[in-house]
């Protein structure tokens, strides 16, 4: 598990040196958008692009679709605070004993 774990730390890394598109990276890769073979060329190539032709990677595509889960996310969440609120039960108050 932690060659696996190092791996794909290690090719997120060498995919970009900015968060967002490491996060990126993880989310294809988690779900299923990118199909790795292990071969670190290979998946440097699949995701990135050849060397000096970047338009024959994934990595656009990557970015774009993890932007709009994101967006999608963010425009969820308010309805699921919105229903969580609904559900909260009302606090309990003890009266002080006489």
């Amino acid at each position: 598990m932690g060659m696996v774990k190092n791996y794909l730390i290690g090719l997120a890394c060498l995919c970009s040196e900015e968060a967002f598109g490491q996060d990126a990276v993880d989310w294809a890769i988690e779900t299923g958008l990118v199909q790795l073979t292990y071969h670190r060329e290979q998946d440097l190539r699949l995701i990135m692009g050849e060397p000096g032709k970047p338009e024959t990677g994934q990595y656009d595509a990557i970015i774009e679709a993890y932007r709009g889960y994101l967006a999608d996310e963010h425009e969820a969440a308010p309805a699921c605070q919105a229903v969580a609120s609904e559900r909260r039960p009302e606090p309990v108050t003890f009266a002080k004993a006489a």
